[in-house]
């Protein structure tokens, strides 16, 4: 009787971890890349849109990071696209209860930034909105076509208390999402 007890509490607990949990309404999406060239540079902007249940999930307390990649994509006709040059930037959000306030961290792979929100509605901007990362110089690129892929990941800080063998059954990343811009031309191109 216990054994059947137990195996009916594993059946339970295996289940509600392999059953995926129901898609919302709205799924996040990627606004732009927006691209402009100021001063030779390759200024990146970018943002999610409709993060509702990301905002719920940190409301919550529950810590996340979000990932963002942009990469510089030189096209080639006959052959695969060519990977050029890419810049991530990382964000974690925590909420601390006790404080009731937001902790903030962002690094850009250089420099690590710090700061404490009060109210959400502050910092929803700085947590989904990357604005000028300066990917490339042109001059140093060979004159060419090019797009920019943004690639934007979402990880829980949180660790479930799982039995080892279970641990490869919750993915590391909750979300990923990607987007391309329109070809750009950079010098004159010899065709």
């Amino acid at each position: 009787m216990k054994t059947k007890n137990a195996l009916f509490i594993l059946f339970v607990l295996l289940s509600s971890v392999m059953i995926p949990p129901p898609a919302s309404a709205v799924t996040p999406r990627i606004l732009g890349p927006e691209m402009k060239i100021i001063n030779n540079n390759i200024i990146v902007e970018t943002s999610i849109a409709d993060t509702s249940d990301l905002e719920q999930s940190i409301k919550s307390g529950v810590g996340k990071e979000i990932v963002f990649t942009t990469e510089l994509i030189r096209v080639w006709r006959f052959w695969p696209d060519e990977f050029v040059v890419s810049k991530k930037i990382s964000r974690v959000i925590k909420y601390d209860n006790l404080r009731d306030q937001y902790s903030l961290s962002s690094f850009d792979g250089t420099t690590r930034t710090g700061k404490n929100f009060t109210d959400f509605i502050s910092l929803k901007d700085r947590i989904f909105t990357v604005a000028a990362v300066n990917l490339a110089n042109v001059r140093e690129l060979d004159p060419s076509h090019y797009y920019i892929r943004v690639v934007v990941e979402s990880r829980s800080m949180e660790q479930l208390p799982l039995i080892g063998f279970l641990m490869h059954l919750v993915p590391e990343v909750e979300m990923s999402l990607a987007k391309e811009s329109p070809p750009f031309e950079v010098g004159p191109i010899h065709k």
